[in-house]
């Protein structure tokens, strides 16, 4: 929070005076399904993650523009927090020399929260309506939570799931783009989508998971 209330202070001091800062805030649903993750209790392989089918998540942009008329560029800040207690399933091979595929569900919470700090292109398409894109760097925060303890039953032995959580920063990547309907008074009405791909390595719950997929998201924007 206090690199993104600097960024939006001290980006403005050099942006394009003419072309004031676009403040966007989203709402909108993250799909994390097909992830894998590292679970070494459980499986001598790679385990799929089956995630809620969607997250719900939001979050705010911040565009800052450098130059250009009817297609502006300059900097993109922001963040966006998602968050969601629910049963979540995990499927893999055991371990030991039986072999085999194991599939459980357990009673958990997600967290992820994130910074970042990229370039945006945006164009008018008329008076009412403009595209733009984004992408960059960012840095994310996650927690993982097992709820309840859990016994799962393997060829080899009883495996038990002690309710536990971890948490881990890590970089990645994100992108957005989206269109924007003008309302009135330099204020928008959109819809986008935006895309984040990083790994988190939670050690004392499911290991590494890459956390990656698509937001949809409904936008309202405003001029400053």
């Amino acid at each position: 929070l206090a690199l993104f209330s600097y960024l939006q202070i001290s980006l403005p001091a050099i942006a394009d005076e003419d072309s004031p800062a676009m403040i966007q805030a989203f709402l909108g649903s993250l799909s994390l399904d097909d992830q894998t993750g590292e679970w070494d209790e459980i499986s001598d392989d790679e385990v799929d993650i089956e995630f809620p089918s969607s997250v719900p998540s939001g979050g705010v942009e911040a565009e800052y523009a450098y130059g250009g008329e009817r297609l502006r560029w300059g900097i993109n800040s922001g963040g966006s927090i998602a968050w969601k207690s629910s049963d979540t399933q995990f499927s893999g091979g055991f371990n030991g020399e039986t072999g085999g595929t194991i599939r459980i569900e357990i009673d958990n919470s997600l967290f992820l929260g994130e910074l970042h700090l990229g370039g945006f292109v945006r164009g008018n398409l008329g008076e009412a309506v403009s595209l733009y894109a984004a992408a960059g760097p960012m840095m994310m925060y996650g927690k993982h939570e097992v709820e309840d303890d859990e016994e799962v039953v393997t060829p080899s032995g009883t495996v038990v799931l002690t309710s536990s959580d971890d948490s881990d920063f890590a970089f990645g990547v994100y992108a957005r783009a989206g269109i924007d309907f003008a309302l009135k008074n330099q204020q928008f009405v959109g819809i986008g989508v935006r895309y984040m791909k990083t790994e988190l390595d939670f050690d004392k719950t499911v290991g590494k998971v890459d956390i990656e997929g698509p937001q949809l998201v409904l936008t309202f924007s405003a001029a400053l």
